[in-house]
């Protein structure tokens, strides 16, 4: 059965991809974890300025300063002191210290924007990974991975040639529907072979293929909108739900940000409509 010896083939790749996937989102949520904590900085700013506005009163044996705190409606509020130290520098002791965690917070927006963009890109090459039905298949998939320093390129090793292609399928109404089969193929039919006017469809805010329907300047029916919805949702992470909500817009609206790995996309206005994900009456080309 050639599917199992695929599915052999491809699970080396599947292990490795899980584990980057795991690493990743246990960086992320340690990531999130380590911005609420820098999100009790403000406290300390209040404690600089109450130090500056009301230290005065402060003698060489005093360990806190009890103060009206005015950004709180006068609540008092009991700040540590360091008794070796003047209030000036006490007070800037505290604004040192909301500094240093106000740029470990924009640090971390940094990283975690990284991180969960390692992560999308991962998720998306697990589909590829579920889609991908021959070894010509899981060629793309592999050069991506290497592409992306996911995994090292091996010594020696060849570049396979490409052969594996996008799906083809055709509308009840006679409409030619493309599918990627990974993101290097997703560029490619959203941006070579799609114009315009063509009508692009994803399954919306999961990993999945990007869907091309070829509208030769026609008006697209609706069934056709359905079987396009279809192909978008079962070829996605939904492929397995009841139900599938699925973006659609013509590809004149889809963009692709500057640095954005293969396959990603962004657009603002869209239609949508949902779906059950089953493609078993749709007539397949190649």
């Amino acid at each position: 059965n050639t599917y199992t010896r695929i599915r052999q083939k491809s699970a080396d790749l599947r292990k490795h991809v899980n584990t980057l996937l795991e690493r990743n989102q246990k960086k992320y949520s340690l990531q999130m974890k380590q911005l609420k904590d820098s999100e009790k900085r403000e406290k300390y700013k209040v404690y600089g300025e109450l130090i500056n506005a009301f230290g005065y009163g402060l003698t060489p044996d005093d360990k806190f300063l009890e103060a009206a705190n005015y950004y709180d409606d006068n609540k008092i509020i009991k700040i540590p002191i360091d008794n070796t130290k003047t209030p000036a520098e006490n007070a800037q002791k505290y604004f040192d210290k909301y500094g240093k965690m106000k740029r470990t917070a924009e640090a971390l927006n940094e990283l975690i924007l990284e991180t969960k963009g390692q992560i999308d890109h991962l998720e998306s090459i697990q589909n590829s990974l579920d889609i991908a039905l021959s070894a010509d298949d899981l060629v793309q998939i592999k050069d991506e991975l290497i592409e992306y320093g996911f995994i090292k390129k091996g010594k020696g090793s060849k570049k396979q040639k490409v052969k594996s292609k996008p799906f083809h399928y055709v509308s009840s109404d006679g409409f030619d529907m493309y599918v990627g089969k990974n993101n290097y193929q997703n560029d490619e039919l959203t941006f070579k072979l799609a114009t315009g006017n063509d009508w692009w469809f994803h399954a919306k805010g999961m990993p999945g293929s990007h869907v091309i329907v070829k509208a030769e300047n026609k008006e697209l029916p609706d069934s056709t909108f359905e079987e396009a919805g279809k192909l978008a949702g079962y070829y996605s992470k939904g492929k397995n739900a009841d139900k599938v909500e699925i973006d659609y817009l013509q590809k004149k609206n889809v963009k692709k940000p500057n640095g954005a790995a293969a396959g990603f996309v962004v657009y603002y206005t869209n239609y949508s409509l949902t779906i059950h994900p089953d493609i078993s009456d749709i007539r397949q080309i190649e």
